[in-house]
């Protein structure tokens, strides 16, 4: 007994000191980060609007009706928005679709986003919440009235800076932003928990006249949608993943932010159809953006991811990623609310 003792002490010690006598144990590699393009999250399309009486009856496109901001990021698992922006001459920026269908869930630019800063203050650990902002005006009066820099300023009066990832800490030491994502890639997921990131919605000239004024976007929160090949490209957007699915992939695999459309203009609320959502989910999209987040009780249509709020990329994300990991579920309840 006492020999069979020793000779399990012996081949523990010897076991101990192997990587004494030249054979070293070899270390796991660290396991890859997780960063902002291995993510993907829902999003809502107009995240601002409610049905405006009559309107919806007559132009079923616009027959849908969002719940309030925070309750859109705390119960439906959203956490890309969309703002659309006008000038009004005497009451400055405000949130709403159209003349002829004014509704909205919230009123002014600042305090539309106060309420999504409120909630982010409440909920630090979030992943990162992204605003697209669509101004509104026609192109000339954007120009003519700096409507771009009012922009800029309530973002920087309303939004903390250090709450805030913009295209210049993106971009960091690299020539450019485009370099800086396709090489050293978007910020990781654990160094962005509880920001948010800005984004100009538009393709027209109003996007060219923001880049005409900052061609490297320094000093400015907004990140601008661009082409693949050009130096400022991050986010990518074609609301169409039939029409324009390769090319959203191919963005995908550069390490671009995608964003895609499940539904439009209620067509496939109206025909119960999810074949569109399905297609978006193969572009390798991180914004899946939506008419129907889950809040609208009439439509019996609703986009739900099936991995909880922000889940991880199946195209861009690590094997080890986890859901989980992200976000907890918390009060995501993938049910429609009234």
């Amino acid at each position: 007994m006492k020999g069979s003792a020793l000779g399990l002490v012996t081949l523990l010690l010897l076991t101990s000191l192997s990587g004494c006598f030249g054979e070293e144990v070899e270390e796991e590699p660290p396991l890859e980060e997780i960063r902002l393009n291995d993510l993907r999250m829902k999003g809502t399309h107009n995240s601002y609007h409610v049905k405006t009486p009559g309107v919806s009856t007559l132009d079923p496109e616009n027959n849908y009706t969002h719940a309030q901001l925070d309750v859109q990021a705390d119960r439906l698992g959203v956490r890309q928005f969309e703002l659309d922006v006008h000038y009004i001459p005497g009451m400055g920026l405000r949130v709403y679709h159209t003349a002829l269908d004014p509704s909205t869930n919230c009123l002014g630019f600042a305090g539309c986003m106060s309420i999504l800063l409120n909630w982010s203050m409440e909920n630090p650990d979030h992943a990162p919440l992204w605003i697209f902002v669509e101004p509104k005006n026609l192109p000339t009066v954007v120009g003519e009235l700096d409507i771009l820099e009012m922009i800029q300023a309530e973002i920087a009066a309303t939004w903390p800076a250090n709450m805030t990832i913009t295209p210049t800490e993106v971009q960091g030491e690299a020539a450019n932003l485009r370099t800086a994502i396709t090489t050293e890639g978007w910020p990781t997921l654990e160094a962005s928990r509880g920001k948010t990131l800005f984004v100009l919605l538009d393709k027209t000239e109003i996007r060219d006249l923001y880049v005409e004024r900052n061609p490297t976007l320094e000093n400015q929160t907004m990140f601008a949608i661009v082409d693949e090949n050009h130096s400022l490209a991050s986010v990518i957007s074609f609301v169409n993943p039939d029409t324009h699915g390769d090319r959203l992939r191919d963005a995908s695999d550069l390490g671009f932010m995608v964003r895609t459309r499940p539904d439009e203009a209620t067509l496939e609320a109206r025909e119960q159809n999810y074949t569109r959502f399905e297609r978006a989910q193969e572009t390798g999209a991180n914004f899946i953006t939506t008419d129907f987040p889950g809040s609208d009780q009439d439509a019996g249509f609703a986009i739900w991811l099936p991995q909880g709020p922000v889940m991880c990329n199946p195209r861009t994300a690590p094997d080890h990623c986890h859901p989980r990991d992200i976000e907890p579920w918390g009060n995501y309840t993938p049910i429609s609310i009234g």
